[in-house]
């Protein structure tokens, strides 16, 4: 259900108007009697346009907001399905690491300090994703702002 909250606020806006405008016209212009709805023409077509004025307005409002959120809407679905799949990709290439890490244990003389630099570069890696995947506020800057802190903190 789409919210039609500026359709409403337009329209009681609307109504408030029209009885604001009713009471200025006995009190103010001293008017003879209170009328909710004028005798004269000329102002009831103005009362009119302007009431429909205001409602349309909150109804272009709302169709507005409507259209801004759902493409927001559309653009996570976009982030959550391209990190999900990123995710998958790298998973797999991270497992198949796996077994080239295997390989080289397997060889004698391979030196250990290149296994420590590759085990933290998969750590790394790990890290980066699952803190991409925990992100919330998908705005560029804020992506990128998390991935360098993970890294920092993951360096430390």
């Amino acid at each position: 259900m789409t919210k039609r909250i500026f359709t409403i606020a337009s329209s009681v806006v609307a109504i408030i108007f029209w009885f604001f405008e009713s009471a200025m016209h006995y009190f103010v212009h001293e008017e003879p009697q209170f009328e909710i709805i004028p005798s004269a023409s000329n102002e009831l077509w103005m009362r009119i346009v302007i009431v429909f004025l205001i409602t349309l307005f909150g109804i272009l409002s709302d169709s507005f907001t409507n259209k801004i959120i759902h493409k927001q809407l559309e653009v996570a679905r976009t982030y959550n399905s391209m990190l999900h799949v990123s995710q998958h990709i790298i998973n797999n290439l991270l497992n198949q690491m796996i077994l080239f890490k295997m390989e080289a244990q397997k060889q004698e003389g391979f030196d250990q300090d290149v296994l420590k630099l590759y085990d933290n570069a998969i750590n790394e890696a790990s890290d980066l994703i699952k803190t991409l995947s925990r992100v919330e506020d998908i705005s560029e800057g804020h992506i990128w702002t998390s991935a360098e802190q993970e890294k920092k903190s993951g360096s430390s």
